[in-house]
């Protein structure tokens, strides 16, 4: 699984770098790695001895694996935040049907992206249901 996650993480940052992705998805994509990795700590604490050198070697591992994928994760949403700066329109030179007209459009891009979002968590909430069934049919 980290392997698989790492190497997403590499196409999609090259995906960035080509305008073929977007930082978006390398945000998620790095939240991969890092999940993926407390679930390897998480499964090796189980089967190790208490305090094995080897754990803790491994624990030191994903603390740094965390710390980068933070800093990564920081570093692109500066840059998302600073490409969706709010336009300089100084909105006491509009009329007021043009200000009405401007308030208005806002709102419905704010619906649109509510019922986007809804509809996406749902689609995460269905994916993560197959997820989990597929993780239970590999126990048995």
């Amino acid at each position: 699984s980290i392997a698989y996650s790492t190497n997403t993480l590499i196409r999609i940052a090259d995906g960035v770098l080509q305008n073929k992705h977007s930082n978006e998805e390398l945000v998620v994509a790095s939240r991969e790695v890092a999940a993926s990795t407390a679930q390897l700590v998480s499964a090796a604490r189980v089967k190790s001895q208490f305090m094995s050198k080897t754990q803790n070697k491994l624990e030191d591992a994903s603390k740094k694996v965390n710390l980068a994928c933070k800093q990564l994760v920081d570093q692109v949403n500066k840059l998302i935040i600073g490409k969706h700066e709010v336009e300089d329109i100084d909105y006491s030179k509009l009329s007021i049907h043009e200000n009405k007209t401007a308030e208005m459009e806002q709102q419905v891009e704010i619906l649109k992206l509510e019922n986007a979002l809804s509809s996406a968590r749902k689609r995460l909430g269905e994916i993560r249901k197959f997820s989990y069934k597929d993780d239970d049919s590999d126990e048995e």
